[in-house]
């Protein structure tokens, strides 16, 4: 039997029945006109972003602050727009970038770009498809279970400093038996005392959570960050070479510095100074977690905002 178009099988549903079906899938669903103004966002495209439907129908894809970014925070929509390419090309783009979520916090996810065709084959709009990227796993036990055993910081949603130094010290016990490297970067944010006396304590609580969920949400499922301190954190990084450890944590600092939230006065961000180091042969918890501290005191004393691996500063 000969296959028969879709909306010739369905003429007869409900003028909202693709609405509801596209309400029901998991992936941010968003239809742009000719113009590239938003006429469809669905219920999905609210959970990733936090923007609402009512927020965002109408608006056009370039105008106010950028949805979509590259890591270093350069607006996709403004430098290489995925939609003008899809019209001009007449076919699917697609492109890794990173969600500016309502919250202020950056999510990693992949983004489609399909152009809408009518009979005669010219385009009529853009249907943009997008999915988080970020790991569906992020920490081994359950929430409920960290509370319970005091492993949580109830204020960020992160592993706690207790359950890092337990981690840690399993972490180099298999390093000294089976040799699997790992790094360890120790990140402190710039000004954070200043911040809270201009912003207040609410706004820099704010402030810590958003960083906290930038840092979580771009790591892979079987690395850790957990709160270390007032406004410092410690992520452990697994099967990690030195080059490598440098482009992740410098990847980190750029996306905390492009993420913020919003106060009375308009939009706040801050900057982290990051220490980084790999795991040797004879550390413990206190040489490893020191190592890094120093080498991200050294980063606050070179003018901060910058990853340091060693004592001796790079050529930029």
């Amino acid at each position: 039997m000969a296959e028969k178009p879709i909306l010739q099988v369905l003429d007869k549903v409900q003028d909202d029945f693709f609405n509801h079906l596209l309400d029901y899938t998991t992936d941010g669903c968003v239809l742009l006109d000719r113009d590239k103004k938003i006429v469809f966002w669905n219920k999905a495209a609210e959970d990733l972003t936090g923007f609402t439907r009512e927020e965002m129908l109408g608006k056009s894809c370039q105008s106010e602050t950028p949805l979509y970014t590259d890591y270093s925070g350069q607006n996709i929509c403004a430098s290489s727009c995925l939609c003008d390419k899809a019209l001009k090309e007449k076919r699917p783009q697609v492109l890794d970038v990173f969600i500016q979520h309502k919250a202020g916090y950056r999510l990693p996810a992949r983004l489609k770009a399909l152009p809408v065709m009518n009979s005669e084959g010219q385009a009529t709009g853009i249907v943009e498809l997008f999915t988080s990227s970020s790991p569906a796993i992020t920490i081994p036990l359950r929430v409920p279970e960290l509370e319970k055993m005091q492993l949580l910081d109830l204020d960020t949603g992160i592993p706690n400093r207790l359950y890092m130094e337990m981690y840690l010290k399993n972490k180099i016990a298999e390093y000294q038996k089976y040799n699997l490297p790992f790094g360890l970067i120790y990140a402190d944010i710039d000004n954070y005392n200043k911040i809270q006396e201009r912003f207040g304590r609410f706004n820099g609580a704010k402030l810590i959570r958003m960083i906290a969920r930038t840092l979580q949400k771009n790591i892979r499922y079987l690395d850790m960050v957990a709160r270390w301190d007032n406004e410092e954190f410690i992520i452990c990084l697994l099967n990690i070479d030195e080059n490598r450890l440098d482009i992740v944590a410098n990847k980190l600092r750029l996306l905390v510095a492009e993420s913020y939230i919003t106060v009375e006065t308009g939009l706040l961000n801050a900057t982290i100074s990051m220490g980084a180091s790999l795991v040797q042969r004879f550390d413990t918890v206190e040489s490893l977690v020191k190592r890094a501290e120093q080498l991200m005191l050294h980063s606050k004393w070179l003018g901060r905002n910058r990853v340091s691996l060693t004592f001796t500063q790079k050529e930029t």
